[in-house]
């Protein structure tokens, strides 16, 4: 979301109704990431390709910053139902974040949402996080922190 205190990331518990509908907001994202691998460039030149320590000091910007640059689809929700299906960040633990794949009603697929999470996963690998995925019953998520932490 954009909002005019500047740029804010996404989480999946936004509603449709905030959510503007803007076409900057990719040119937005792309310029946050950008921005982001600078500063990761400049901090610690010999290892840039894992979070800095901006990063790991707010792992649920950072990491929906690299899920939204990577293409990766939030959910959107109306009070308790999810409208838009997508990932849904939750601060887990010190400088960790769950992510989970929420489904619109009626549209949970066969592997529990297993294929999505790998997406989801391989982005936030290929942008320097390590995302273990978790199974619990029926239920699915990624426990997300920092590479090499």
């Amino acid at each position: 979301m954009t909002s005019s205190e500047g740029f804010s990331v996404r989480t999946g518990h936004e509603s449709a109704a905030e959510l503007p509908l803007d076409r900057h907001r990719g040119r937005e994202v792309a310029q946050a990431w950008e921005s982001l691998l600078r500063i990761r460039r400049l901090a610690q030149p010999e290892r840039a390709e894992v979070p800095a320590a901006w990063e790991r000091a707010q792992p649920m910007r950072a990491v929906s910053l690299a899920l939204e640059a990577a293409g990766v689809a939030f959910c959107s929700v109306e009070q308790d139902a999810v409208v838009t299906s997508g990932v849904q960040l939750r601060q887990e633990g010190r400088g960790q974040v769950r992510v989970v794949w929420r489904y619109r009603r009626g549209h949970r697929p066969p592997d529990n949402g297993e294929a999505d999470l790998a997406a989801a996963a391989r982005a936030l690998g290929e942008a320097g996080w390590d995302a273990l995925l978790y199974r619990a019953g029926r239920e699915r998520y990624l426990l997300v922190a920092p590479a090499g932490a």
